[in-house]
């Protein structure tokens, strides 16, 4: 199998190989039919609970580590094979959720300790996939075609959570995911307002808003005109005190 990340160039996964993807990273797979494999892939979570003790927070550091772990097959010399086959063989033996989940958290810590001795650790690759993360979240933004913005489906199809999304995308872009989706359809309105004959209902519908009343008040809120006035100068006036739109539609 071969994988790629932001750069685009494939590399090379054999038999015994395996890759750490932290949140957010753009990837993909390309599969050889002559050549069939298995693999496993695991995904998890880690927290930080309030009022941890200073052991709980060390442990919770040294895990942290992975983030910054650059994504590129590595062959498996730690063990991880086996350590996973025992702990699948002792979940299907029945043994009880917190012993499991102590056994991942040890196999994790072993990988860690891997990550912070290897010269293939890259930090600078760790602000790629935030980019990564906001490319994809404008890719998605940019597909919506329904007028609402469902957050748990945006979620899903990066492996986050919302609220990590979100934070993520703030902290890159100085604006907030809702921002971000109000500029697009905003932008999508403005080619159609210079570029067809569309009434402003349909223009609003072809643009993501939920109605020509409420396009129409973020609009002016926005470009300091109405889309009337806007679509017959026919060049855009600078925006009212170059402040972005407060406006925002409501999540489901």
């Amino acid at each position: 199998m071969d994988t790629a990340f932001d750069d685009g160039i494939m590399q090379r996964m054999e038999a015994g190989d395996f890759v750490l993807i932290p949140p957010g990273t753009v990837h993909s797979h390309r599969y050889d039919a002559e050549f069939p494999h298995e693999g496993l892939c695991l995904r998890w979570r880690v927290t930080r609970r309030e009022g941890a003790a200073a052991d709980e927070i060390a442990v919770y550091d040294k895990l942290m580590r992975l983030k910054d772990w650059a994504p590129t097959p590595l062959r498996d010399e730690i063990g991880l094979g086996e350590r996973l086959e025992k702990l699948l063989g002792e979940s299907e033996a029945g043994e009880q959720a917190v012993f499991l989940q102590m056994s991942f958290v040890r196999l994790l810590l072993r990988l860690s300790e891997s990550a912070a001795s290897s010269t293939r650790r890259a930090h600078p690759y760790a602000e790629k996939f935030s980019n990564g993360l906001v490319r994809k979240v404008d890719i998605f933004l940019g597909d919506l075609q329904d007028r609402e913005l469902d957050v748990k489906l945006l979620a899903a199809s990066l492996h986050l959570s919302y609220a990590h999304v979100a934070r993520e995308f703030k902290r890159h872009t100085g604006r907030t995911i809702l921002q971000r989706m109000t500029e697009i359809r905003l932008n999508k309105a403005i080619d159609l307002l210079l570029h067809s004959d569309l009434s402003m209902r349909e223009v609003a519908e072809q643009a993501g808003f939920s109605s020509a009343y409420y396009f129409s008040r973020v609009f002016k809120a926005t470009q300091g005109v109405n889309p009337t006035r806007y679509r017959a100068e026919g060049v855009q006036p600078e925006a009212s005190n170059g402040q972005e739109s407060q406006y925002a539609e409501p999540l489901y």
